[in-house]
């Protein structure tokens, strides 16, 4: 009796046990097939991608007429495994680019579900039901997505077919339990894109009630007696597409019964118990190691499908890039071809009437100044963009210095804006170059202004920020520390929030023709990086922007805050008597024409064109007040030349000139407190000023 009883619990309690067993091992399994096949939607996602980016900015009869573009599809479908097909509808459904033809098939999809669908504005993958392909005779299903223009109004449709066999290959590799069925079905169709083993595509029983909410996972189960089945599902991805793996009771039941039949025989119960540890032993074992080796497969599959992927958004960027440069170059292009306009119209004007003796050219040479001028000014705001332009800093009051800006704004700006200027109590300082805080204030009073047709309210407001906590830091969207910020606040139009994430980039604006070259913002965001700083931008339409800078708390001495800058309006400063200027610079016209203005300033000149020379005469008896020397050249750099100019003369002055170059400048892109710079071009004042400061530093004169 005492056997009887020991066997029943044992046979009851590894019934039991085998079903656990089995629901765990489908959960499992579901799992990991369920991140496998969320691999090739993520894939034709990247090929739909790509083919958006093949076709950006070309028309639709440029795309069905060109063969570079049906090689380039071809090529993108060739890269990317499991896709077999790309092509390309326009907004009235007409195909007009395909990566297996050219010229594409004439074929409409008006009525199709995939572009019905691509007709919503909803930015989403459709995933479409199994097909047969008409020339692989394979079976494949469609995924398809809307092509927007600029105003998010529908451009056309992308779609690519994928293979079935991605999943049947696997999935008939892999050892599963019992008489397990894989079947990935999409809602809320509840369509079967593929089965393993195929049952008629039929959708396994009890499954459909299951996903109406569509669960992230669950367990089902279903079936007629004598056929009931049991499994579990897990979403795929995000999409709406469910894989599930169930198995049959009665294989689960029949297994039991092999176990139990296997053990009868055996006399006694511990030969039964010895038996069936023994039996449990082994069977864990070999699930362990098929588990292994499944796991290895599945693991060694999504490294290669990463790779892959990979690859592919390599392209995609890529081709990114190309975009965006071109976009660059053009812009550039266009500004720099207007302003050389200017001035070669100008010049040639002064030419032909100098020739019939007519003087009166001054307003020639004033459009060819102006047109050179813009020039230079277009070069500093790619620099001041790129945070590779020269800087000379100063500790700065802002409160001061916002004041006088207001001042000045007041004049500039219409009256219908009202201005008004908040100073913070107690300001720290900062340190920054006073000419470009002024025009990047000037630039974004301007865009203030043109956002205030009708007249507004304009206010600069300054302020210490303490952005020590971290919460505080993060809701600024800049790193921990102090700063003093100045916001620019205006009652205009305002933006969106898509405009407001493009402001920053170059040559991009949202005034018409002509109005503005789109380089202010992205200047002001050059400078205030470069200086350490940061920018953040809050708009409303309707409302208003506000355009907050912060700039990080000086640390020094306040001593220099009330520095006085140059005027325009002083005189230019002259040579003194019998000052002698070094001149190195190994271009010869720009050699030149800094001898011919020096020498109009009164200055005794001593030109070189190059380095080695000019270390001669300074060891010779040649009297030297300063020495004027190109940063880059040939051999030996302007650093280079004046420090060792120095060891011959200590208190030798040094002005450099550039066009600015990354040796020009310390480190960040600060220039050191011992440097006197000035950046080409440069006007004869703009030398004459700097030259005499450098001769009067420290002169007591």
């Amino acid at each position: 009796m005492l056997t009887i009883a020991g066997t029943v619990t044992v046979a009851r309690t590894e019934y039991q046990r085998r079903f656990d067993d089995a629901n765990a091992e489908l959960k499992t399994e579901a799992f990991f097939l369920s991140d496998h096949a969320s691999r090739l939607f993520e894939v034709a996602e990247v090929a739909l991608s790509g083919a958006s980016v093949l076709v950006h900015g070309l028309s639709w009869d440029e795309i069905a007429g060109s063969d570079a573009l049906h090689r380039q599809l071809s090529g993108l479908v060739e890269g990317i495994p499991h896709i077999e097909d790309v092509w390309l509808n326009d907004q009235d459904g007409e195909l007009r680019a395909t990566s297996f033809a050219f010229p594409a098939p004439k074929s409409n999809a008006t009525d199709r579900e995939n572009f019905k669908a691509a007709r919503m504005p909803v930015d989403e993958l459709f995933i479409g039901p199994r097909i047969v392909g008409k020339v692989t005779h394979r079976p494949t299903f469609l995924l398809s997505k809307r092509m927007e223009n600029a105003d998010h109004s529908l451009r056309g449709m992308a779609s690519v077919t994928a293979g079935i066999d991605y999943f049947s290959n696997y999935w008939g590799g892999l050892a599963l339990p019992y008489d397990a069925r894989v079947t990935l079905s999409r809602v809320p169709t509840n369509e079967v894109l593929a089965q393993i083993p195929d049952t008629g595509l039929a959708q396994p029983a009890g499954l459909a009630s299951r996903l109406v909410d569509l669960p992230r996972d669950g367990s089902f189960s279903g079936g007629e007696a004598g056929d009931e089945r049991f499994g579990s599902f897990r979403r795929v991805g995000s999409y709406p597409i469910f894989l599930s793996v169930d198995v049959s009771k009665g294989a689960v039941t029949e297994g039991w019964r092999g176990w139990l039949f296997g053990m009868l025989p055996l006399p006694g119960f511990a030969i039964i118990l010895l038996a069936l540890l023994t039996v449990l032993a082994i069977r864990d074992a070999r699930r362990e190691q098929a588990a292994r080796r499944s796991l290895a497969r599945a693991n060694d599959e999504l490294t290669a499908e990463m790779q892959r992927r990979e690859r592919a958004e390599d392209q995609v960027r890529q081709l990114q890039k190309i975009e965006a440069i071109g976009q660059l170059t053009g812009g550039i292009a266009h500004d720099f071809n207007n302003m050389l306009a200017v001035i070669v119209g100008s010049l040639n004007l002064i030419e032909r009437r100098l020739q019939r003796g007519d003087t009166d050219v001054g307003r020639h040479v004033a459009a060819a100044q102006e047109g050179a001028q813009r020039a230079a000014a277009l070069t500093q705001r790619l620099l001041a963009f790129a945070r590779k332009q020269p800087l000379s800093p100063r500790v700065l009051d802002p409160g001061q210095f916002v004041t006088s800006m207001s001042e000045m704004l007041q004049r500039t700006l219409t009256e219908a804006i009202e201005i008004r200027a908040a100073i913070g109590p107690d300001l720290w300082t900062t340190h920054a170059d006073p000419a470009q805080l002024e025009n990047a204030l000037l630039n974004l009073a301007v865009n203030a202004r043109d956002a205030m047709p009708d007249g507004g309210r304009l206010i600069i407001e300054t302020a210490n920020a303490d952005l020590s906590d971290a919460d505080a830091a993060q809701r600024a969207s800049v790193p921990m520390g102090d700063y003093v910020t100045i916001a620019v606040t205006d009652t205009g139009t305002g933006m969106s929030a898509d405009v407001v994430k493009r402001v920053f980039e170059p040559f991009f604006t949202t005034k018409g023709v002509g109005k503005g070259s789109g380089l202010g913002l992205s200047q002001v965001y050059g400078f205030v990086r470069q200086s350490g700083g940061h920018v953040r931008i809050d708009s409303e339409p309707g409302v208003g922007t506000s355009v907050r800078i912060y700039l990080p708390r000086y640390a020094g001495s306040d001593a220099a805050a009330g520095q006085r800058r140059l005027s325009s309006r002083e005189a230019v400063p002259v040579a003194r008597p019998s000052e002698v200027v070094l001149l190195v610079e190994d271009e010869a016209e720009v050699r030149r024409l800094s001898l011919e203005s020096l020498q109009e300033l009164g200055y005794t000149v001593v030109a070189v064109d190059r380095a080695s020379a000019a270390l001669d005469i300074v060891a010779s008896e040649q009297r030297i007040d300063i020495l004027v020397t190109d940063i880059v050249m040939p051999g030996m750099n302007g650093r280079q030349l004046a420090d060792k100019a120095r060891v011959l003369r200590p208190n030798l002055k040094v002005l450099y000139m550039t066009g600015y170059t990354r040796d020009a400048v310390a480190q960040g892109g600060f220039l050191g407190p011992d440097i006197r710079l000035i950046g080409k071009p440069f006007t004869i004042e703009q030398l004459a000023a700097g030259i005499r400061a450098a001769l009067d530093e420290d002169d007591p004169r």
